[in-house]
């Protein structure tokens, strides 16, 4: 179902028996992987007495089934929409936390498509209808007004590389781009149009688990948050330090790209793991007026952050936290 790409087994310092957790992944960018790749380099996940076993697979819904099947402890997943409408139809999956709380795309144009002015009449890449970076561009361009049904069109052409190719050999006129490929295609002569994290607090990155794991492991669930924390608090205020731990965890990349990358990405990161509550109000409102959830659902029956402040205030407590 899910293959491990890389696993971090810390060495037994101490007699302290240990908690093995299995987190998974949807993506090896850097915006989304640093503050947990920090993490275990830095060794906060060791100090908690836990294990930690990093799963990658492709796609939220393999991700998801691998958090409600109990296969994995955590869920790390690109939009929360997945998860609002996963447990409005009874999944036990929850948002615990946030890695970023502003969208992390930037609408990268052809060399001929320079404004939100020029692409208008125009075809713009989106990963696919539904997907988080189809919802983010509807809701971007609305707000900057453009009609996304009316002034352009937007198609659906697939993840990063697909979309890059596609702007390179003039297919679509422009299209989001994480930070990593923003960078890249900028080097190369297009233009970045647009940051959408400037105007767009919409949590993207979160966190998940199912409730019946916080119930019966609240300890490890507290020392996990409490590590991803302090690796969060280190990936926002410290660049050089966090890029460097990045680097040493085997995050890939050139130096320069990762630099340039991170001046995109790191303001949006959440420094506390807290997360963006009107954010998700607003993506919840769009999927209740869209017919996708059931208007009655409410915030409160998909996140669920106690174990979060418990974590946050021990950490103030401890003079750990910004």
């Amino acid at each position: 179902m899910f293959c491990a790409v890389w696993a971090y087994v810390p060495t037994a310092a101490n007699s302290q028996e240990k908690q093995n957790l299995r987190v998974v992944f949807t993506g090896l960018a850097w915006n989304s992987e640093l503050p947990f790749r920090i993490a275990l380099v830095r060794g906060f996940f060791k100090a908690q007495g836990l294990d930690i076993q990093p799963i990658f697979v492709r796609g939220g819904p393999a991700a998801l089934a691998a958090l409600s099947s109990g296969e994995v402890d955590f869920a790390e997943i690109g939009g929360a929409q997945a998860i609002m409408r996963s447990r409005a139809r009874g999944l036990d999956a929850v948002i615990i936390g946030a890695i970023s709380n502003a969208t992390n795309y930037q609408i990268v144009g052809s060399k001929s498509t320079r404004t939100l002015e020029d692409m208008k009449g125009k075809i713009i890449g989106v990963t696919g209808a539904g997907a988080f970076s189809d919802f983010a561009m509807r809701t971007f361009l609305r707000r900057k007004g453009i009609d996304p049904d009316k002034d352009l069109m937007l198609r659906a052409i697939g993840g990063s590389n697909l979309r890059a190719a596609a702007l390179e050999k003039g297919i679509v006129a422009a299209a989001p781009f994480a930070p990593d490929d923003t960078v890249r295609l900028t080097r190369l002569g297009f233009p970045m149009i647009a940051n959408l994290s400037d105007t767009l607090a919409i949590p993207q990155t979160i966190l998940t688990a199912r409730n019946e794991f916080l119930e019966k492991s609240p300890q490890t669930a507290k020392g996990f948050l409490k590590a991803l924390i302090l690796g969060i608090q280190l990936a926002k205020f410290n660049k050089v330090d966090a890029i460097k731990a990045g680097f040493e965890a085997r995050l890939q990349g050139e130096p320069d790209f990762v630099n340039l990358a991170y001046d995109l990405y790191a303001p949006a990161l959440s420094g506390d793991l807290s997360v963006n509550m009107s954010g998700l109000q607003f993506m919840l409102d769009e999927d209740k007026r869209n017919g996708l959830i059931d208007a009655k659902f409410t915030l409160d029956r998909v996140v669920n952050d106690k174990i979060l402040k418990i974590a946050q205030q021990e950490l103030r407590a401890e003079g750990r936290l910004k």
